[in-house]
């Protein structure tokens, strides 16, 4: 027992050792999508608005390829607030001195409105993909797209879902 818990926190020292925490600027577009179906046609309508977050992010070094950002942040779009949990993984193409990544990403968020949770939900799970470039140690541009997995509607027969497109900016401390 006592060999495992040594293993784990040599693993931990490891991991922390390679780290940077951050924090993160974004602005988007999001886009929801409503959908049903009348009398067998399908019907649906959509909405654009502009999104801005902040957030706070851990960058776990992996590899000499590979970094692990699990993170959180605060988001509005339109009025409506949410807060989020994201985990991403950047893979560097050519190593760590192209300074150019490609990587998914998961998320959950958890809108901070005040809606009738009997016809929506107020969790969201989605996922992405992004580029991005380390301008320097301390500064990354990203640009991402994230899709919505999960139905928010609570409503037999409706759908109602978003995407989400923009930009970020990393400050690393």
């Amino acid at each position: 027992m006592k060999k495992i818990i040594l293993v784990i926190a040599i693993a931990l020292i490891s991991f922390t050792a390679n780290a940077q925490f951050g924090a993160a600027v974004s602005y988007g577009s999001v886009k929801a999508k409503v959908s049903t179906s009348v009398a067998g046609a399908d019907v649906s309508a959509d909405a654009s608005t502009g999104a801005f977050s902040v957030g706070l992010f851990y960058e776990l070094e992996l590899s000499d390829s590979m970094d692990l950002l699990p993170g959180v942040g605060y988001s509005s779009a339109d009025g409506g607030d949410a807060i989020g949990l994201g985990l991403d993984l950047q893979y560097y193409l050519g190593g760590r001195d192209s300074n150019f990544f490609v990587g998914p990403g998961v998320g959950f968020g958890f809108s901070l409105e005040d809606v009738d949770t009997d016809v929506v939900s107020k969790t969201s799970f989605s996922v992405g993909a992004g580029a991005g470039f380390d301008i320097s140690d301390a500064f990354t541009i990203m640009a991402e797209y994230s899709t919505q997995l999960n139905n928010s509607s609570k409503v037999d027969g409706i759908k109602i879902k978003a995407n989400y497109f923009g930009g970020t900016l990393m400050v690393k401390f």
